[in-house]
């Protein structure tokens, strides 16, 4: 095919196709700066094997004079001049190519894969009102031999994006006829140095005279993505392909990967969203920006006026109800799984364990983000580099919660999304509670982060440090812009000397009369009708057990560094222990001992009912709620909200177990034991199991919960209930409905079995307060452990619903 030549202001380049723009935006492939010229002037295209200049500007393209909307391209320069008749020149000649490139086999009828299809722009219509990103390019692959970067300046992109036009896989390479592995790996042909990437990701086979070019995905923890879908298996690449291989974009050109990182890529548009609730209020209405690479944007305005709407709206967890989210040239809400993990939000709420230290905090996070092939040595690399980038390098071993100033606290959250590398970073409040100082240091380090090249946008109540910002959005009450522009013009527009007056006319009723009509508003007419519901798709399932081993040493390690909760794993059953030795009497359990009295025993039998209860729930009641926004966020990246009750089941459940163990021993050390045979042990498992089981309904009761002041009066509530129904304060065995909503109480069953255990019921034979599941045995014994447990697997299936639905609560 021909080649377009194209020379202007000095420059001159040459391209092979299939689409060159020109225009004033930084990621046109021919950059102008004519203030007539629009910001995408024209499009330079091949159409059935032709060069032609299509204009798609707003004052127009002129040859010779007249102006132009569609004219082929010959051999002859054309000057194509821009926005009027003497307008800034661009001369275009089409070369005559000696021999064009064949086009890619078709696949054959015996290898039925799938092919992928490149998505047709047709540039010459203009777009409707409200979508005005349609008519943004696609984007471009400089000439071979060019200089890759010559068209943006350094800087422009997210830290770790290959260059655009950067070849991965070269025609050489794939002329030898073996196929290339692409991954993380020193070891693979093309390398990937992406921390989404996996050890090995991808394998490409190349063309053969009778079938094109095939990429296998290797079972990569994030997907290979070609045109917006998951690879599974293998497909065929068809010309113009898009491939995405974690953070990385690329396109294939029939003979090479080669890097797709333009600036338009990497720019946030926003189409207009539109939040619809129950009722038909609208939380925010009809929004459209757009957030360029290395930008830092700020969110203000009043209470109730949408802005962490619009962060959900933004980041696809509360998808809109209308409207677009474009990144990269897709949908998020539509291509979510592809794109999730390029988004980084750290919400209000630190999203780390203050008991930690924090290279513990941030390891623990990169082995539950990072695919699970990454190695030990890559954690911690990965932990030293978001370290060095966020100044924590020397805080490294200080304990998060008592160590580190609010400030510093605030950058570990922002180090913990930096694991992934994403280009997009959202934050909610991130100044909320600090001093105007901290205030500003976090500010000044969200400004670093945008000028490495990432979008970044904060959502914030201060406006202290809005200078060091290059957009303010104004979101007025009932979540329409009031204002979108540089921070200096805000007052400006309000007409207003300072925020506080901004801030009141905001809450005026008659707002919109007294302020002029913001330049990036839209008219809601135009909003797109298509809605997309509110559902979020469920994360990428991860590995199970790597997970769940994660999740139990980080567990761990919270409880060994709680001083506070270890304290009372120690001290709770020595003190309970030793209450129960004020029980009267020194005939401890055995009832023979007692002279066939019950009396001694069946208190002390009651005491221990009561600190199973209390341990159990105690260790358990705030477990879930105080930790909900870094599950919240952690749910949001993959964790599976099975695994994580597991771990806290698993981690809590033996430490209550044991508890009960230890409580029984000193209740009953030193006294007389129970008469049947290991009928001590026997009731120590008892005692053991129950607690164990209120742990599990404790974390349920946890899940449930909104906050962790309602948790102490759910804690005396609950283990008020079990001393009633569990049989030891009075009789519940022949008491109608009673005894059957008793049967539902774990400790009925818990103290039904240590009864059985001393044969204390044996002492009521033929009398009223005989009680049939408390009768002594092997069978009945076996009989309440095994109904205590399965009540315990009920609260198990009762807690999963509910950390699940706290997943995506917004509590």
């Amino acid at each position: 095919m021909d080649r377009l030549q194209v020379q202007w202001a000095g420059q001159t380049r040459t391209f092979d196709g299939p689409r060159v723009v020109v225009g004033r935006e930084l990621d046109c492939d021919i950059p102008v700066t004519d203030a007539k010229a629009s910001r995408h002037h024209a499009f330079l295209q091949v159409e059935d094997g032709r060069w032609v200049a299509v204009d798609a500007s707003s004052n127009g393209t002129y040859v010779s004079g007249q102006k132009i909307t569609r004219l082929p391209l010959t051999g002859a320069p054309v000057s194509l001049h821009l926005g009027s008749p003497t307008g800034e020149p661009v001369v275009v000649s089409v070369l005559a190519s000696a021999v064009a490139p064949p086009p890619p086999p078709p696949a054959p009828a015996s290898r039925p894969l799938p092919v992928a299809e490149p998505t047709p722009v047709q540039a010459s219509a203009p777009a409707p009102a409200g979508e005005f990103w349609k008519n943004l390019p696609p984007p471009q692959v400089p000439a071979s031999g060019g200089p890759v970067d010559a068209w943006r300046p350094a800087g422009v992109l997210p830290p770790g994006q290959l260059p655009h036009g950067h070849s991965v896989v070269l025609p050489q390479q794939l002329q030898t006829g073996r196929s290339l592995t692409i991954g993380r790996e020193q070891g693979n042909d093309v390398v990937l140095a992406d921390p989404l990437v996996s050890r090995h990701h991808a394998r490409l086979d190349p063309a053969t005279p009778t079938s094109p070019a095939v990429l296998h995905d290797l079972g990569s923890f994030n997907g290979t993505f070609v045109n917006g879908q998951r690879v599974q298996g293998a497909v065929a690449l068809a010309l113009g392909s898009e491939v995405i291989f974690g953070n990385q974009t690329f396109r294939w050109d029939g003979h090479q990967l080669i890097a797709s990182a333009t600036a338009h890529e990497f720019t946030l548009y926003a189409d207009g969203l539109t939040q619809v609730v129950a009722g038909g209020k609208r939380l925010i209405e009809n929004i459209s920006f757009k957030l360029e690479p290395r930008s830092l944007t700020a969110v203000i305005g009043p209470s109730g006026a949408g802005k962490s709407t619009l962060l959900g709206a933004l980041t696809g967890l509360k998808p809109a109800s209308h409207g677009r989210v474009i990144w990269q040239g897709h949908d998020l809400y539509q291509h979510y799984d592809q794109l999730r993990f390029q988004i980084g939000l750290v919400p209000q709420q630190d999203i780390l364990h203050p008991q930690l230290k924090v290279r513990q905090g941030l390891r623990f996070a990169a082995q539950l983000r990072l695919p699970p092939d990454t190695t030990a040595q890559e954690w911690d690399h990965r932990v030293q580099t978001v370290a060095q980038q966020m100044q924590l390098t020397e805080r490294l071993d200080n304990r998060i919660g008592t160590q580190l100033s609010g400030g510093q606290r605030k950058r570990v959250s922002i180090a913990t999304e930096l694991l992934t590398a994403p280009p997009l970073l959202f934050l909610d409040e991130p100044t909320s509670g600090l001093d105007p100082g901290l205030d500003l240091e976090v500010m000044r380090q969200l400004r670093s982060l945008a000028d490495d090249g990432r979008v970044v946008m904060v959502v914030t109540h201060s406006v202290l440090a809005l200078d060091v910002c290059d957009n303010v959005l104004v979101l007025a009450p009932g979540g329409r812009i009031a204002y979108f522009g540089p921070p200096d013009g805000v007052l400006t527009h309000f007409g207003k000397t300072n925020y506080p007056e901004v801030f009141d006319l905001l809450d005026d009723a008659d707002l919109w009369q007294r302020i002029p009509v913001p330049q990036h508003a839209v008219d809601t007419s135009a909003m797109p009708q298509q809605s997309y519901g509110g559902a979020v798709p469920a994360p990428p399932r991860q590995s199970v057990s790597r997970q769940l081993a994660t999740l139990v040493k980080r567990n761990l390690a919270v409880v060994l560094a709680d001083r506070l909760l270890l304290g009372m794993l120690v001290l709770l059953p020595l003190i309970l222990g030793g209450l129960s030795r004020v029980v009267p009497g020194h005939d401890g359990i055995s009832i023979l001992e007692a002279g066939g009295k019950v009396g001694e025993a069946q208190q002390r039998l009651t005491v221990l009912i009561v600190a199973a209860c209390l341990m159990g729930t105690a260790l358990a009641i705030r477990e879930l709620v105080g930790e909900r926004p870094i599950f919240k966020r952690e749910y949001a990246v993959g964790l599976s909200p099975g695994i994580y009750f597991t771990s806290k089941v698993l981690v809590l459940g033996t430490a209550a177990f044991v508890q009960g163990l230890v409580v029984t021993f000193l209740a009953t050390v030193g006294l007389p034991g129970a008469d049947g045979t290991a009928g001590t042990f026997r009731v120590a498992i008892a005692i053991a199991v129950l607690s164990a089981v209120m742990v599990v309904i404790g974390l349920a009761l946890s899940a449930l919960v909104t906050s962790t002041e309602q948790t102490m009066p759910a804690l005396v509530g609950l283990v008020m209930l079990q001393l009633v129904l569990s049989g030891a304060l009075f009789e519940i065995a022949g008491r109608v409905l009673l005894e059957q909503i008793a049967w539902l109480s774990p400790s009925r069953w818990g103290y039904a079995a240590s009864a059985s255990a001393i044969q204390l019921v044996d002492r009521f034979e033929g009398t009223d307060r005989a009680d049939w599941i408390a009768q002594s045995g092997a069978g009945h014994y076996l009989m309440d452990l095994f109904l205590l447990c399965l009540l315990g697997a009920g609260a198990f299936g009762v807690g999963l619903l509910l950390v699940r639905r706290s997943a995506t609560s917004d509590d």
